[in-house]
């Protein structure tokens, strides 16, 4: 992600390949939307109007660029998650003890492909609390820019809790899946209305 063109990754999840998916581009939105939200950080330092806000907005700007940092480290680790979980599936399964060993990894390989959404909800519910404070002390001529990050971020939210759900699709005996898809919609609701949409 860190080293492609944005025509090489538009041709990449355009491509009829598994990754980039769902995931990646739901974290490439979180980093696009937090990008936004650093510019309209950015164009409030340096100005007079709002030199008693910059230190808060400087504080604001280093989250927002960590938060950038973050999705995009998970929009790669999206892609390695669904790597191990095809090579688990390719795994032989003649024998009980390979059936065993193939279960195993596929088990494995399905948890880390349902942590990684899990953590892009989380870091886009972060990034929009975040361009929420600043925009009540942001340039105002910038607020139109700050609306468009956070409608990134709630994406990032959504397109990520969408493949927490599908990953926990079966209901299990010991009730985790259900928690996880209750986790990841609460999640999602709270991002919504942290910027006023449902």
């Amino acid at each position: 992600m860190r080293t492609s063109t944005v025509a090489d990754l538009l041709e990449a999840f355009a491509a009829r390949t598994a990754t980039p998916g769902g995931g990646s581009a739901s974290a490439l939105g979180g980093a696009l939307g937090a990008a936004l939200a650093n510019m309209a950080a950015a164009f409030t330092t340096q100005n007079e109007k709002y030199k008693a806000v910059e230190p808060e907005v400087l504080i604001l700007i280093e989250r927002l660029k960590t938060t950038r940092a973050r999705f995009l480290d998970l929009a790669d680790a999206d892609i390695a998650a669904y790597g191990a979980y095809s090579a688990a599936r390719g795994l032989p399964k003649v024998t009980p003890e390979e059936k065993a060993v193939r279960s195993a990894a596929l088990a494995a390989a399905n948890e880390k492909a349902t942590e990684i959404p899990e953590q892009i909800v989380a870091e886009a519910h972060a990034g929009l609390l975040t361009a929420d404070e600043l925009s009540l002390i942001a340039n105002p001529n910038l607020a139109g820019d700050i609306s468009v990050a956070a409608y990134f971020l709630e994406a990032a939210a959504r397109g990520a809790a969408i493949q927490v759900l599908g990953n926990c699709a079966a209901n299990d005996e010991s009730g985790k899946n259900v928690a996880r898809r209750t986790a990841a919609k609460t999640a999602v609701a709270a991002a919504a209305l942290s910027h006023g949409t449902t």
